[in-house]
């Protein structure tokens, strides 16, 4: 004969469940969430890493030499010579002083590595960010990244290309190490997970990011877009001494 449920027994074993839940769903969002961000991160990675590589077998050049010839602070055109191979569903581009247009699928707010707000566009993503000194294109993917490139020449043509990839576009936290990443092209590489920073750059600029001129630099919180690629997670940027929030 099967036994009957009580009311008490029953609201005991709904409170159980809710307890459960209320340990288990918080952790599974944030599991879902690293993964959305590492993918998609990786991927957005990959696809402009390799329209770089094509661009410059195209352009027959190499690294900074594909920008610096260039005359500051045209970045449309570099862009352009990297943008006709991958696709995307939007772009705009705004020269040094143009900021009259809110894009609707960019960051309102965007976040510094310490957590702070940012005001450079040269390594973070905002509707209100960039084309101060340097010019700035943004695309919008298909798998819903966003890309940010802007050039290094508030001083002069700079042969570094800074790209910043938001791997879940508009979508919060837009904070540099959880969910935005800053890389860059110079040099004789196509695409690298170091931020590069002038030695004459003060703190306030990177906010704490990786030196790659410095002899610190290594794939930790520090630099998180090496850090994703190295080891396929997100840091840990309270464990590094950075706030937990935003």
């Amino acid at each position: 004969m099967k036994k009957a449920f009580t009311l008490a027994e029953v609201l005991i074993t709904l409170g159980i469940i809710g307890v459960v839940a209320a340990i288990t769903i918080p952790s599974l969002k944030a599991y879902f969430f690293e993964k959305q961000i590492v993918s998609n991160f990786k991927q957005s990675y990959s696809i402009i890493n390799n329209a770089i590589r094509l661009m410059q077998e195209e352009e027959e050049c190499q690294g900074s030499g594909c920008y610096d010839i260039y005359k500051a602070p045209e970045i449309e055109t570099i862009a352009t010579n990297i943008d006709k191979h991958f696709k995307y569903v939007d772009k705009k581009c705004f020269p040094a002083g143009d900021r009259k247009e809110i894009l609707s699928w960019l960051p309102e707010k965007t976040y510094s590595l310490d957590g702070s707000p940012a005001i450079y566009s040269t390594y973070s993503i905002g509707a209100k960010l960039g084309a101060d000194k340097s010019g700035t294109c943004y695309y919008k993917l298909y798998n819903g990244a966003v890309i940010a490139m802007t050039r290094m020449n508030a001083f002069s043509d700079s042969g570094v290309l800074n790209i910043t990839i938001d791997a879940n576009g508009k979508t919060r936290p837009n904070r540099v190490g959880k969910d935005m990443f800053p890389v860059a092209s110079f040099d004789n590489y196509s695409l690298m997970p170091y931020y590069k920073i002038h030695t004459w750059s003060a703190p306030d600029f990177y906010k704490g990011l990786c030196n790659y001129l410095g002899t610190n630099c290594k794939a930790d919180a520090k630099s998180p877009a090496a850090y994703v690629l190295n080891y396929g997670k997100l840091p840990d940027l309270e464990k590094a001494g950075f706030p937990k929030k935003p």
